[in-house]
């Protein structure tokens, strides 16, 4: 399996009211190769739900990834959980 071109990284925290827009937009994209991590900042809504249901519909193509204990680690140590697991040539971060 080759990597994909880009990867995009969703940090996310109690985001339950726009996590599906946001991740609907990039599906929504006419470029094709890219994969999406989400990384879940210790939510305690139903944000990681909406996260592990989108994963688990394409595993191939989007993860879902949080800090150990479920901890609240803040925005960049969240970034950079997403970008050690980043396979992408091209990375962005979707705020």
């Amino acid at each position: 399996m080759t990597p994909p071109v880009i990867t995009g990284i969703i940090i996310f925290l109690n985001g339950e009211k726009f996590l599906a827009e946001a991740i609907e937009s990039v599906r929504a994209q006419s470029f094709a190769d890219w994969e999406l991590i989400l990384v879940d900042d210790g939510s305690h809504d139903g944000s990681a739900a909406i996260a592990r249901a989108y994963a688990d519909s394409d595993p191939a193509r989007i993860r879902c990834l949080h800090h150990p204990g479920h901890a609240n680690r803040g925005m960049s140590a969240s970034r950079n959980l997403g970008l050690a697991d980043a396979r992408g040539e091209l990375v962005a971060f979707l705020d």
